[in-house]
């Protein structure tokens, strides 16, 4: 993700409050520690009713729940309670465009400990203005990193944990030094994993194949989007299991999915171009089909969508 815009105000611990209030102690859990698990949301623009629509919102809080319990933050959010923060966000900050929304759950103290009698818990929310990446056109280009993806026994991918991101900044680290846009990671057998923030997927010979959730991956939710579209839209059965390195190379489209990525083809692997080099024909069609139904409004035919609750006016 480019460098964001810092907002006027930011959901903290209950309301709408100005950035700068939104402070913790450098000995929290969350400092010491890590000790916080996020989500990655987006709300979709409808020009034609000037409000947002916010994809996938049950599924993002619903994993968000899952990943707390796993790693033993109490919390008591609610699909009802995300979306009211989130829809005072909107209207207090005007934005009339594409946003990014990252609630986040975090251990002020409690240490070891899963007691909310003997813990305490934050919660904020950013949402920052999100125009889309150029390279969602043109495709990126990416390196197979050193770095290996953590497992279910170490920090387990499928907890969307910020202490898990650590693993991917170093790929990321590397990725820039040599030159290219991503990094995908291996898992501990040496099996394609995932990018720092997105599935990966492959189509060769009109077969459509990805990793399954085994494989040291976050169960992502664009991913399950993506599968859906494919089997509904092409009628492609996508194969999910352990993928080589070197079907890579061998390769004759390969697109990541993510929701600040969204569907983005990826053009050359290790300086090797993928097929022709540009975007293929499956990775654009699955495009198509993607943003129709992330821009579908209230003709939301897939129960994708949540509309705001208001419009956001004209300033």
């Amino acid at each position: 993700m480019s460098e964001l815009t810092r907002p006027d105000y930011i959901w903290f611990d209950g309301a709408v409050r100005p950035w700068s209030q939104a402070t913790v102690h450098v000995w929290s859990e969350v400092v010491l520690r890590a000790a916080s698990v996020f989500e990655g949301m987006r709300g979709y623009w409808c020009p034609e009713e000037s409000r947002h629509y916010f994809l996938h919102a049950d599924a993002h809080v619903q994993r968000l729940k899952e990943s707390a319990r796993v790693v033993r933050i109490p919390n008591d959010l609610t699909v009802e309670g995300v979306l009211r923060g989130v829809n005072e966000m909107v209207s207090a900050l005007g934005y009339r465009e594409d946003v990014y929304i990252r609630p986040t759950l975090y251990l002020e103290r409690g240490r070891y400990t899963n007691d909310a009698d003997i813990s305490d818990t934050g919660y904020f929310m950013p949402v920052f203005p999100v125009p889309r990446s150029e390279t969602i056109t043109t495709g990126q280009s990416v390196i197979v990193s050193s770095w290996r993806r953590s497992g279910d026994d170490t920090a387990p991918p499928r907890v969307k944990a910020a202490a898990n991101y650590y693993n991917l900044r170093l790929a990321r680290l590397e990725a820039e030094a040599a030159g290219a846009d991503e990094a995908i990671l291996l898992n501990a057998a040496g099996k394609v994993a995932e990018t720092g923030g997105a599935a990966v997927f492959l189509v060769r010979g009109g077969r459509v194949v990805t990793p399954a959730v085994s494989e040291s991956i976050l169960d992502s939710i664009t991913r399950r989007s993506a599968i859906e579209l494919l089997r509904e839209t092409a009628g492609i059965q996508v194969e999910e299991r352990p993928v080589d390195r070197t079907e890579l190379y061998q390769a004759d489209e390969v697109f990541l999915t993510g929701t600040l990525c969204e569907i983005t083809p990826v053009v050359s692997v290790d300086r090797l171009a993928v097929g022709s080099g540009s975007p293929g024909a499956l990775t654009k069609a699955l495009q198509d089909a993607y943003y129709a139904a992330c821009r579908a409004g209230g003709g939301d035919q897939r129960g994708w969508l949540t509309p705001a609750e208001a419009v956001v006016p004209a300033r």
